[in-house]
Parts: C-alpha cells; sequence; structure tokens
C-alpha cells in the first residue's frame, strides 16, 4: 500500500500542476467537473479521478478481501476481461484548440459507455464462481480493432480477483468467453487468467484497484530472431508495448472517466457481490454522513 499510495500522489501533484500552471506547448485541458473531481476535499465523494479516494478505498477493499475465507483459502485466479467490442474513439483528434478536445472527450462514446454492459458480460461468463473486481480504461494510441488508425481508442476492460476454482477449471468455464470475443489486438486473448500464489495476492488485487497507468503502444517488430533464423517462420509481427501514462494523456483520461465512482466501477459475482457491497458500504460512510448534514 505505501507504494500505491505514492504512485498515486505524486501522479496527482503532476496532473494539478499540469492544469494549473499549463506550459507554452500545453495541449490538454479537462473539463471543469474533472478538475473538481481531483480536489482533496471530494474524497468523501469516492470520484475515480481522485487519488485520494482510491487509496481510502483501496485499504477499505483489501481489509475485506484478507477476511474472506474463500480467498484465504483459494484455490485463486487473476482475470482480465478486454473484448474489442468495449473499445471506443476518444474523438479529440482534429480539434485545433485544447477546450474543444476536451469538449469532444465528453462527447465521445468512450464517456458514454454504460459500464454495466462489461459488468454482466463477466458475471455471464462466471456463472456460479464467485468473483470480485473493477472496471478500468486503457489508452491505445492510434489504434483500434481493426488495426492501425489516426485517432486514439479507449478500451473498457476488468479486473477481476476469481476464487473456488483451480487455473484449468477456470479456463475450460471462460473459453465459450474467449472464443466470442476477440480482443482489440489480433493474437492476443480477450481474457487472460494467472494463477495467485498465497504470497502474491495482495499485489495482484491492488493491481485491480489503481486508476489508469500505462499507455498501450501497438508497434511492429520488424526484428529477424534467432528462432526464425533457425526455424524459417517469421517472427515479424504487432506488438503491444506498454509504458507510463504521459501527464497530458492522463489529463485525457480524466474526461473519460469523469463522473465514474469507484462504489459503481467495483462489482462482483456470486459471494463477490456481498464483498463488493460491505466494502461499497464502508467506503460510503463519510459520502452518506455528508449528505445527511
Amino acid at each position: 500500500m505505501p507504494t500505491f499510495a505514492e504512485v498515486h500522489l505524486r501522479t496527482d501533484d503532476r496532473i494539478k500542476d499540469y492544469l494549473e500552471y499549463p506550459r507554452k506547448n500545453y495541449k490538454q485541458v479537462a473539463c471543469r467537473d474533472a478538475i473538481d473531481e481531483l480536489q482533496r476535499s471530494n474524497a468523501y465523494a469516492l470520484y475515480a479521478n481522485n487519488a485520494y479516494s482510491r487509496i481510502a478505498f483501496a485499504e477499505i477493499a483489501l481489509k475485506h478481501v484478507a477476511a474472506e475465507p474463500g480467498i484465504v483459502y483459494g484455490p485463486r485466479c487473476f482475470v482480465t476481461i478486454s473484448p474489442a467490442r468495449f473499445a471506443f474513439s476518444l474523438a479529440d483528434r482534429g480539434m485545433l484548440d485544447p477546450e474543444n478536445r476536451s469538449i469532444m472527450r465528453r462527447l465521445s462514446e468512450a464517456a458514454h459507455f454504460k459500464i454495466h454492459h462489461l459488468q454482466q458480460v463477466a458475471r455471464q461468463a462466471f456463472g456460479d464462481l464467485p468473483f470480485i473486481g473493477m472496471v478500468e480504461v486503457a489508452l491505445f494510441p492510434s489504434w483500434t480493432s481493426s488495426g492501425w488508425a489516426v485517432f486514439d481508442s479507449a478500451s473498457w476492460h476488468c479486473h477481476l480477483l476469481a476464487w473456488g476454482a483451480t487455473h484449468e477449471e477456470l479456463n475450460g468455464t471462460l473459453r465459450p468467453l474467449r472464443e466470442r470475443h476477440t480482443s482489440i489486438k489480433e493474437g492476443v486473448t480477450s481474457v487472460h487468467i494467472q494463477a495467485v500464489p498465497d504470497d502474491d495476492l495482495v499485489r495482484q488485487f491492488v493491481y485491480a484497484l489503481k486508476a489508469p497507468q500505462k499507455v498501450y503502444r501497438t508497434a511492429f517488430l520488424r526484428t529477424v530472431s534467432r528462432d526464425q533464423a533457425l526455424t524459417g517462420f517469421d517472427t515479424r509481427a504487432w506488438r503491444i508495448k506498454k509504458d507510463w501514462l504521459r501527464t497530458g494523456q492522463r489529463v485525457r483520461l480524466l474526461d473519460i472517466m469523469v463522473g465514474r465512482t469507484l462504489d459503481g466501477l467495483l462489482f462482483g459475482n456470486r459471494e463477490g457481490t456481498t464483498l463488493a457491497r460491505a466494502i461499497r458500504d464502508e467506503a460510503l460512510k463519510p459520502f452518506r454522513a455528508c449528505e445527511q448534514r
């Protein structure tokens, strides 16, 4: 948790500095609502854009997850579901000034995506198996599910901590989902499953709770590998490379996430629904107390 908090607070400082003291060559601004959500005084409302909300919410969620017997005793798996159908254009290319780019992002399909559609896909695929997880958005510059593009895409996906089934059993359960949905990048699975050992539980679930941190660049690998020289198999292909989001890119995602709350992004299935409700109830206590004043 110390590292989680440090990363989010450092990022928060950079975003606020970028927005409050813009350089001469700055390219992005965020809408007024997004800027308001960043303020520490609004942390009680659990805005997804608020770093202090993220930190407090993660502490509460980790406490409840660590007390769930099914998760503690396992088996456990960490699952990422990222269907191509939930990737949309940011719609801000071609605008000459930052204000209009921000407006176009707020009007985009990416910003107005109804996350319960993704949550329902996950619940239907898991059936009676429990999980708890979060919905997140990822930035793919100059790329869509159809390939290279002149605009950037925001890919809505979810990270889930599932329990009560081994990796092999869960792989069989989610095979229909994997076959039914492609990912934004051909050749990359839309459903990724990873077993979670006891000593990696906290790190994996913290990953699900974080704000967007990485940009996913798709580049063509032209290098001829040693395997290709030996086998004759062409290893040149498009690859996804992850890098840290730049501050301007983080500002663009503020407009996509504006209005979203952490209690809304959190969801579960079966026993995970009860667990998510307990986390939500504790995290919302400051907000409800403020509303009753």
